[in-house]
Formats: structure tokens, C-alpha cells, sequence
């Protein structure tokens, strides 16, 4: 895939999740910033930092990284990724999926 291909495919991933996110956080969009100013693809949902990865071989610990590099000390690096076919899923901190839980729960 070419570099512009690549780039019109994440775009329309980004805008894919910022339409979802939109569901609880109507102030969701993307971070046109995010390449040189630091920050996640897609901003919005206070205290968190979005990173959005659409490939077919999706490497979990470099996005990783590059989602904690690129978030604000304050904030939870998430990536949320997919392939073709297959629906979104989402990685982020343990603990922050514990907390998670305990609100379903209530």
C-alpha cells in the first residue's frame, strides 16, 4: 500500500472511532495535530489519549508505546484497532480496565 493510500485509510479509520466515540462524548475529533505536536489521533473524551490503528499485522507493543509516548502524563493511552473484517477492539492499562469493571458493576 502506498504512503497516501495508507494515510487516506487511517484517516477513515480515525473517523470511524471519532463517529462512535460521538455516542457518549459529542465533542470527540480528530487530532489533526497528532503527527508533529504529540497527542493521540483522535481527542475528546477527557483523560484519555487515542491512538488508531487500522493494518492487517498490527505490532500491540510498539502502538502501545507510541499511545503512552504520545499521551499527556495525565491521561490513558488507548489504541483501538481493527483489520479488514473484523469489528474494533480496544487495548489499554490493566488498571484502568479494572476500574472499568467495578463501574459496570454499580
Amino acid at each position: 500500500m502506498t504512503g497516501a493510500m495508507s494515510r487516506r485509510k487511517g484517516s477513515r479509520a480515525e473517523a470511524a472511532v471519532v463517529n462512535q466515540l460521538r455516542k457518549w462524548w459529542p465533542n470527540a475529533r480528530r487530532n489533526f495535530d497528532s503527527g508533529s505536536a504529540g497527542g493521540g489521533d483522535v481527542t475528546g473524551p477527557a483523560g484519555v489519549s487515542i491512538e488508531v490503528k487500522c493494518v492487517e499485522k498490527l505490532n500491540i507493543w510498539r502502538a502501545l508505546e507510541q499511545a503512552a509516548r504520545d499521551a499527556d502524563p495525565l491521561t490513558i493511552p488507548v489504541v483501538v484497532f481493527k483489520r479488514n473484517g473484523t469489528e474494533w477492539f480496544a487495548a489499554l492499562p490493566a488498571d484502568e480496565l479494572w476500574t472499568l469493571l467495578k463501574l459496570r458493576e454499580a
